[in-house]
């Protein structure tokens, strides 16, 4: 596990005590102020297969050390599936309500997004209550039910592991994500596992290790993703990806980011003793009684772990942004060169100055060498969005032209990215449609359509 933070070195009381008041507001801000409750199961659940909570180790005489950098991965479902051939992964965001209907399918995880549900095995009437990042399993074959519960809108993501040939299954809500058919999976019966993990800003993962490729969902936040001799490059919410093997995951911006990462496990062969169990205490039936029936063995249901409750960001409506002038970028300056490892412009010492990673030319992957962004653009390097408009500082640069030292750069009252992605204006005309009136005053003063020439006040 890769660190890039340095552990705190022996020090006083006072600053350790900082670091753990660091992190605990930076997980009350996560959080929400609130931890989830545990999923529950409904009163239908066999007294013999329930899960016995494990003693717990005596509480430390002292709260230990929050160390950045280190893996907060949860285990939030687990069930089993079979693979043979062709295989797709597939998600779907549906909207549940209270009359939700009976759905068959792959095997799948149900992952709540927001609100809560109860999701209900039709065929063994077992049921799991989930809340906001908690997430259940369901075989395939069987038939469940998802209710929404309680006033809050309940929406989930459906993750699906199945064989190419039941994708035209089109099944309910909006599909997000659906991968090229993997054949490299070898046929059998896996573990699958759905694991959550929440990096906080300047924190390093790896991807645990899996059986083929696995499905790397962003839930919230942003991440930049790196394979071994590949440069970093970012992946944000609603973003989905295969993985075919190790994958480096870190956070690079100002805010936390949660991910969730579907895999194949270790092989189940069927061969794990349950037979043998059936034996060990065979019954005698009373004399000229008929023989006993076999019992069937009960339908295991995963255990659900509560993850740590993510809600799903709802963004503000846009507020007039006051007109301000564009910064002229710095001039090109000459920058150190001796001791520049990575030849981006920073020196070795410099970029400890700075926090950079001295064998990393573009440390937050926004396109842009270290040194470009010190030197020429006055951007910060460890920022891969400096001026906040939601676009990569080298999107502005190379893609729009626009200046990622500031988030408006014709200082018209809109952002570039409500430009060029809200109202489709020039981010870098005050004016677009040439009428005399600002594009922001059209928009948040007048109403107007800042594309008409004829629309204006």
């Amino acid at each position: 596990m890769r660190n890039d933070h340095p552990p705190c070195p022996p020090c006083d009381r006072a600053s350790r005590a900082s670091v753990v008041r660091a992190a605990v507001a930076a997980a009350a801000l996560l959080l929400g102020g609130a931890l989830p409750a545990v999923a529950q199961q409904s009163p239908t659940t066999d007294a013999s297969t329930a899960v016995q909570p494990e003693a717990q180790p005596a509480a430390p005489a002292a709260a230990p050390e929050f160390t950045v950098g280190a893996p907060h991965v949860q285990s939030i479902a687990q069930g089993i599936a079979s693979v043979d051939g062709p295989t797709i992964w597939r998600v779907r965001e549906v909207g549940l309500d209270p009359n939700a209907q009976q759905e068959t399918g792959a095997a799948a995880f149900t992952l709540q997004r927001t609100g809560a549900a109860l999701i209900r095995n039709d065929l063994t009437t077992r049921r799991v209550r989930l809340e906001p990042g908690q997430a259940s399993f369901q075989p395939a074959g069987d038939p469940f039910t998802r209710t929404a519960i309680g006033s809050d809108p309940s929406i989930v993501w459906v993750i699906e592991v199945m064989p190419q040939v039941a994708a035209a299954a089109a099944g309910s809500g909006t599909t997000l994500f659906t991968s090229d058919p993997i054949t490299d999976y070898p046929a059998g019966t896996f573990d699958v596992e759905l694991q959550r993990s929440v990096l906080l800003p300047g924190e390093v993962t790896e991807i645990p290790p899996h059986t083929g490729p696995a499905l790397l969902l962003v839930s919230s936040g942003r991440v930049q993703y790196s394979t071994v001799g590949a440069p970093p490059a970012p992946l944000g919410a609603g973003s989905a990806m295969m993985i075919p093997g190790a994958l480096t995951l870190r956070n690079g911006d100002t805010q936390p980011a949660a991910f969730a990462v579907a895999m194949l496990g270790d092989g189940v062969d069927g061969s794990e003793g349950f037979a043998a169990a059936a034996q060990a205490a065979p019954q005698t039936a009373p004399s000229g009684a008929a023989p006993a029936a076999p019992t069937t063995a009960p339908h295991l249901v995963p255990t659900v772990i509560p993850p740590v409750t993510e809600p799903t960001p709802i963004p503000a409506p846009p507020a007039p942004v006051p007109v301000e002038p564009t910064p002229v970028p710095q001039q090109a300056q000459a920058a150190p060169s001796d001791g520049d490892t990575d030849g981006d412009g920073l020196s070795d010492a410099e970029e400890a100055a700075y926090g950079s990673d001295p064998l990393n030319k573009d440390y937050d992957a926004d396109g842009l060498l270290d040194g470009e962004e010190v030197y020429v653009y006055g951007t910060d390097p460890l920022n891969n969005d400096t001026d906040g408009d939601g676009l990569l500082d080298g999107e502005e640069v190379y893609t729009y032209g626009t200046n990622p030292a500031t988030s408006d750069s014709d200082g018209d009252g809109l952002t570039d990215s409500e430009e060029i992605f809200t109202y489709g204006t020039d981010p870098n005309a005050m004016d677009t449609d040439g009428d005399g009136v600002p594009d922001g005053e059209e928009v948040y003063i007048y109403g107007t359509d800042p594309l008409d020439p004829n629309s204006h006040p």
